[in-house]
């Protein structure tokens, strides 16, 4: 294929004549001459070729330019496109590569459209709104650019304000401190002062107990002197210890409030400055569900059940010694990859995308039941003992609220800011958190205890547990579909769906994940007890990294990839 400025004409190439080229064949792949064109045009298989002239030729984009048309595996020219492995195909590839495959459509059929098509003519409109959008764009951000330097004084100001009355703040604390000193020195003085006067009384005692003994010794006999020694000799302990009391100093002691102290210890800013991203003052036009290949025209093949194939990533036991581990619920953050278990003993298990564990949260509650994410650190989980749902952060274990129910609860899902539960005895029940306004969405009067739930952006799935099938309901409550096959389904519990629609099932009556197809009519088993499927509780699927997520009861947590 000629790539260089030069491009020689190949057929007066191939007899070792270099002579350039004025026009392009694409299919032939190859320059001609003025005199090799009149030839080309005249033959049978050539007449109908697109030729360009050279320099429209070398106008073309390199990625176009560089487009083979030829199968660099046979060496034989492209006829067919397989949907299937979305890859075009010459004779020989179909054969070798795509015997099975469906569908496979000859290539003239498919191009022949292809410069009328819809995908150029939706391609030229987006690129005419992406110019449009870009001059907004430029105007917003030349207004952006402007409004930084009034943002700038604004956020200064409200720096300078903020010192101003942490100045004030700490000038009324340092006030009432110097008040309260020239307080206490007051007290203090006038303490001493008390302690002068003891001082001097005691002092005055002192010389007239030496009196006393002077003139005792004089004129006194000695019986008497026997006898009233004892009196002097107490009065004289009591001045020694009126002595001691008097004798302690007394000073000033400023203690610093903590406070204080903490704050210059860990305030090491006054703040931070950054730079946020918030809603756009542009509109921006776009237009949606654009086709982005030529063979977007062609249908999609969403895989059904049949195509379903999994993928062991891991297994792993989180038994204890000592102490059993019953798991009854699972869910997968979607945007970690994190995974959060809930055990009957009252314990949430946390999870890393490899399997390996995290860390265990005890709940200040009895038999937790399903759980599910509200946000990357919040999860709501039902309960089968007390009447209420507990909303939990799971970053530091605390119970942020609980939303009372008439009864115990088991399945439970969350999506774009309401909740909805299955309540025992009274079906499925949904509240909002906005406000947490509870309604009634479908009403049930039959057993429930072990009904699990969840929801797409458009159904509902619930298992039965007592009545051994899935229901499947609209948004709004109406039923769409039922399936019931005691030889597939026997004591559903968790339930989850995948990107087709396809729902899953943990069968845990007889030990086997199974798939319901997206219209509910049909089944299989894709997991049974031979694969370690014992009375399974939690299914999740993580939509986003296509995992499949089972947890059972006795402990055991596997993940698949769905294939």
């Amino acid at each position: 294929m000629a790539t260089s400025d030069d491009i020689v004409c190949g057929v007066c190439e191939v007899a070792h004549i270099t002579k350039d080229a004025e026009y392009w064949c694409p299919e032939c792949e190859q320059g001609l001459c003025s005199n090799c064109l009149k030839y080309h045009n005249a033959l049978k298989s050539s007449r109908n070729h697109g030729v360009i002239s050279i320099d429209n030729y070398k106008q073309l984009p390199p990625f176009i330019i560089n487009i083979k048309q030829y199968c660099p595996d046979h060496d034989r020219k492209f006829t067919n496109y397989c949907p299937q492995h979305e890859s075009l195909c010459c004779p020989l590839c179909i054969p070798a590569n795509h015997k099975e495959c469906h569908g496979i459509l000859a290539l003239e059929e498919i191009i022949k459209s292809s410069k009328t098509s819809t995908l150029l003519q939706s391609m030229e409109q987006s690129l005419k709104d992406i110019k449009i959008n870009m001059k907004k764009i430029t105007e917003n951000k030349q207004q952006n650019l402007a409004s930084i330097e009034s943002q700038k004084q604004k956020l200064h100001d409200e720096i300078k304000q903020m010192r101003e009355k942490i100045n004030k703040h700490l000038d009324k604390l340092e006030q009432q401190i110097l008040q309260n000193l020239s307080t206490q020195e007051e007290k203090a003085k006038l303490q001493i002062e008390n302690l002068l006067i003891k001082v001097f009384e005691n002092t005055v005692r002192v010389e007239m107990l030496q009196n006393n003994i002077t003139t005792v010794k004089q004129y006194a006999s000695d019986l008497q002197t026997f006898l009233g020694t004892k009196t002097i000799q107490d009065e004289v302990q009591r001045q020694e210890k009126a002595m001691q009391s008097i004798v302690d100093e007394v000073f000033l002691k400023y203690n610093v409030d903590d406070k204080i102290i903490e704050l210059l210890c860990t305030v090491s800013s006054f703040g931070t400055i950054t730079i946020e991203l918030g809603h756009p003052l542009v509109a921006i036009k776009t237009k949606k569900d654009k086709q982005a290949q030529i063979v977007s025209n062609l249908p999609s093949q969403p895989k059904t059940i049949d195509d379903i194939s999994l993928v062991l990533q891991w297994k792993t036991d989180l038994k204890e010694k000592g102490r059993m581990t019953r798991i009854v619920g699972a869910c997968i953050n979607t945007s970690t990859g994190d995974i959060v278990i809930t055990d009957y003993n009252s314990r949430l298990l946390l999870l890393k995308e490899d399997g390996s564990l995290q860390k265990e949260l005890p709940l200040s509650f009895a038999y937790p039941a399903d759980v599910t994410f509200i946000d990357d650190k919040t999860v709501a989980v039902s309960c089968h003992d007390s009447y209420c749902i507990h909303i939990i952060d799971i970053q530091n274990n605390s119970t942020k609220r609980t939303i009372d129910t008439f009864d115990c609860c088991s399945g439970i899902s969350y999506k774009q800011g309401f909740l909805l539960y299955v309540e025992h005895g009274n079906g499925i029940r949904k509240v909002k958190l906005q406000n947490y306004g509870k309604s009634i969405l479908i009403p049930q009067k039959t057993e429930n205890e072990w009904d699990y739930l969840t929801m797409s952006d458009d159904r509902i799935y619930q298992s039965k547990f007592y009545e051994d099938k899935v229901n499947c309901y609209t948004l709004s409550g109406d039923k769409l579909w039922e399936y019931k096959d005691k030889t597939l389904l026997k004591g559903p519990i968790g339930v989850t769906f995948d990107n087709n629609s396809n729902i899953y099932v943990a069968s845990n009556g007889n030990n086997t994940i199974i798939v319901i197809s997206t219209e509910g009519k049909t089944a299989k088993c894709i997991l049974g007890k031979e694969d370690g499927i014992i009375r399974p509780y939690g299914i999740c699927i993580d939509r986003e990294r296509k995992n499949l997520l089972v947890g059972c009861y006795d402990g055991t947590v596997i993940l698949y990839k769905l294939a």
